[in-house]
């Protein structure tokens, strides 16, 4: 064990300051002083003999709760015990503050990822987040150091991502059109009627022979309803969203360094490049949805039909329109002037998609004796396999471009993957929308057709037909789940290697001669805080079936073989006996995976729920959740909302505010927060520098942020960071999976925030005198509570002092 993620030898016992000593002023988490809502807006604690007013401005992480949680406000304070039986008693004066003297402020902002129940349904946008996420993952430097192949590598990539997220929304369309248009409209209402209405009596207005609707062209309009309605919820969403995390510009730019790019003056105002790109992904969902609805009339009007130029036509523009808003699209949206064209030629551009969109419903419903429909919908498998074949070339796309910013922009050294997080996020993005989609529109199918394992189509029940690329997620999708196995038994036996190899430094550090379970217990929370390092191998062990399924999947579109359930499937080539038990064992991985996809939709609804109501899952879950919705949505403009597009403003102005009357902020953030707190002192303006202080504790800046975004964080912008505060501390423990030392420079022996060593954790190995229990190991939590953070923050109102003061 490196001597940086060794604990302080021999903790020794609970000091009288120690949060869990009996008796101990800091025995319980402090409420903010008795001032009232009434105070001064900047307003802070006094010290005793000074006349700076004093704040200590904390931030909260992923865990968030109620703002008088947080504050610690509640009348009744522990003194004693633990959480499940402990000894309280009434809080008193001196139970209110960390240090004497300084006001204890707390921003929540928990309500802006978990405030309502409904936002657990945010996971099924978890194939947006995704490759939202994965345009911030490029490596490298910033856009604007870089010059030559780096810089048209990282225009590639920026727009190949962009490409990749439009996909996403058009496949979920798609998907949705799967439901509504193929198996409802088409094979249902216009192909089975009668058939269908005896295994659905509900279906009986649309596809009874007696109900206009059941004609082949109503059919088709009254079921593009179904993926109307999905673009529609998408496009209220993100517009409800925009506008509840909207904030007003500052008209204080902040000071921009080149080496910190999370300075820029406009990184947390993206509302015209938002709704350019939102216009552009309505359109062209909507212009394929047409496309879907208007080729079928296209080709029975092709052998002689009343209206085949006007079809054409039809076609060809909404062709065009589809891509030129594809096209758009492309722009960066750095130069605010073309954006805001760009932004004008978008929304034109999704006006003319409604127009073509209506003129399509009234081709479709032109009147054609004769028309009927047989088999899948036509042109929904061709626009599948095009699409993925998209996505396909797009991450090998990115992945190229990727390569070349590593290479040539200069990366700095703990890069994740030497750079290629980004495309593996973007690609299990791109397998999970295909994955849920498969899922939908096959358990759709089976639903509807009423088919069990054991049935025969056409005689026991319907026969619903989807297209064959869905056999192969599902198919992957089930992969998937082996693997997943797999992989979690071999992170058992690695957690069961690493804990036996941290009982020596264990028993060194707290002096013991004997290993009782009390030792096993903390080697296992170091073993478990180190094992944030096997993410990388984790993330390319899930991605084998999509590397699987890309090859499979471009063999298939290429030469029409290779398919699940069509005419030469791959078994084709085993003879007798083994062809019949690989096709079976084919057939019952794709079922299987069938009911996996859609156990997991429903299992990502329900973890969302449990998040919000429980804190243990809604740690496990917001520790990866806010890391993806803490990014800007400029990739994908239906993702999740960005929390830090409020978040960091606010603080901004807040703090702005309070040192320019004279206050002293120490801005102390946990976990997520201490991002937050890193990007809102990078926002402020020039009058402020130097005149706040920083604690971070828990944080993930260096472990996380800077490893797997090293374009935006990473030692140089450390370093800024440092240079724009009076001090800064960064606590973290050994047992921490997600906290660790933040480096100031890269290679051996470069400078790192003090204090270099991890906290002792937990603080004694026995029980302190009137205690029955000993300490518990804190991990992750409970960071204020410690004695090393009260004296920590005295360290920064001191040089906060020191900076007020003057040379």
């Amino acid at each position: 064990m490196s001597d940086q993620t060794k604990p302080l030898r021999s903790p020794g016992p609970l000091s009288a300051a120690d949060p869990r000593t009996p008796g101990s002023p800091a025995a319980a988490e402090p409420p903010v002083p008795a001032d009232g809502p009434g105070a001064h807006p900047g307003g802070a604690g006094t010290a005793a003999g000074s006349g700076r007013g004093r704040v200590e401005l904390r931030v909260h992480g992923v865990s968030g709760g109620q703002a008088e949680e947080l504050l610690d406000v509640e009348p009744a304070m522990r003194v004693g015990g633990d959480r499940l039986a402990g000894f309280f008693r009434w809080r008193r004066g001196a139970d209110t503050e960390t240090v004497p003297g300084v006001r204890r402020e707390i921003f929540a902002w928990g309500n802006l990822t978990s405030g309502s129940s409904s936002r657990a349904f945010w996971l099924l946008l978890l194939p947006f987040m995704l490759v939202n996420v994965a345009y911030w993952m490029r490596p490298g430097r910033a856009t604007r150091d870089l010059r030559g192949a780096a810089r048209v590598a990282d225009n590639v990539y920026g727009a190949g991502m962009r490409l990749l997220a439009l996909s996403l929304t058009v496949l979920i369309t798609v998907a949705a059109a799967g439901i509504g248009v193929d198996l409802l409209g088409w094979q249902c209402a216009a192909g089975l009627g009668e058939e269908c209405v005896r295994a659905r009596p509900w279906l009986s207005f649309w596809a009874s022979p007696d109900s206009v609707l059941s004609a082949t062209g109503p059919a088709l309009v009254v079921g593009s309803l179904v993926p109307l309605a999905v673009v529609a919820v998408l496009w209220r969403l993100s517009r409800h969203t925009a506008a509840d995390y909207e904030v007003v510009s500052s008209p204080m730019p902040p000071v921009y360094g080149p080496g910190a790019p999370l300075s820029h003056p406009d990184l947390w105002r993206n509302s015209e490049i938002m709704a350019r790109l939102r216009s552009a992904h309505i359109a062209v969902s909507l212009g394929v949805l047409s496309l879907l609805v208007a080729v079928p009339a296209l080709l029975y009007d092709a052998a002689g039909g009343p209206a085949r130029a006007w079809g054409a036509a039809l076609v060809g523009a909404l062709g065009a329109v589809a891509l030129a808003s594809a096209a758009s699209v492309l722009v960066p949206g750095v130069d605010p002037r073309w954006n805001a064209r760009a932004d004008r030629l978008c929304r034109i551009l999704r006006d003319t998609t409604l127009v073509l969109l209506a003129a399509t419903a009234v081709y479709v419903l032109w009147p054609r004796p004769g028309w009927t429909a047989q088999g899948r919908l036509p042109g929904h498998a061709s626009v599948l396999n095009a699409l993925f074949t998209v996505q396909v070339a797009l991450v090998l796309l990115t992945l190229a471009a990727a390569v070349v910013l590593y290479v040539s922009a200069r990366a700095h050294r703990g890069t994740a993957m030497r750079g290629m997080a980004g495309p593996a996020t973007a690609a299990l993005g791109a397998l999970a929308g295909g994955a849920f989609s498969a899922a939908v529109v096959y358990q759709g199918a089976q639903w509807l057709s009423g088919c069990r394992a054991l049935s025969t189509p056409g005689a026991d029940c319907l026969p619903m037909e989807t297209p064959t690329v869905y056999s192969w997620l599902q198919l992957a999708i089930a992969l998937e789940a082996v693997l997943a196995a797999a992989v979690a038994a071999v992170l058992a036996v690695r957690l069961r290697r690493d804990t036996r190899a941290h009982l020596t430094s264990v028993t060194e550090d707290y002096e013991r001669s004997v290993r009782d379970r009390r030792t096993w217990d903390i080697a296992r929370a170091r073993a478990l805080g180190r094992m944030t390092e096997v993410v990388p191998g984790v993330l390319v062990a899930l991605l084998l079936p999509a590397v699987a399924l890309g090859a499979l999947v471009l063999y298939s579109i290429l030469s029409g073989h290779l398919t699940p359930n069509g005419p030469e499937p791959a078994a084709a080539a085993v003879a007798g006996r083994v062809r019949v038990v690989a096709q079976g064992a084919v057939s019952v991985l794709i079922g299987a995976g069938s009911l996996l996809g859609g156990a997991a939709l429903v299992a990502l609804v329900w973890i969302g729920r449990s998040a919000y109501r429980d804190r243990p899952t809604r740690q496990a879950v917001g520790a990866l959740w806010d890391v993806g919705t803490f990014w800007p949505r400029v990739a994908h403009p239906l993702a999740p909302p960005s929390y830090a597009e409020r978040a960091v403003p606010q603080l901004v102005a807040r703090v702005a505010r309070m040192t320019r009357e004279g206050t002293a902020v120490v801005l102390s953030g946990h976990s997520q927060g201490s991002v937050l707190a890193a990007a809102t002192v990078w926002q402020l303006p020039d009058d402020c520098l130097g005149r706040v202080a920083l604690i971070t504790h828990g944080s993930p800046l260096d472990r996380l942020y800077a490893r797997y975004f090293p374009a935006f964080f990473g030692p140089e912008p450390f370093a800024d960071l440092n240079g724009r505060v009076a001090g800064w501390r960064n606590l973290w423990r050994a047992t921490d999976a997600i906290a660790g030392p933040v480096r100031l420079g890269s290679g051996t022996g470069a400078a790192v925030v003090e204090p270099e060593r991890p906290l002792p954790d937990p603080r004694a190995y026995d029980a302190p005198p009137g205690e029955a229990r000993r300490p518990e190991i804190m991990g992750h939590s409970y960071y204020t509570d410690d004695p090393d953070y009260a004296q920590a923050l005295r360290r920064m109102l001191t040089e906060l002092e020191q900076a007020y003061q003057g040379p």
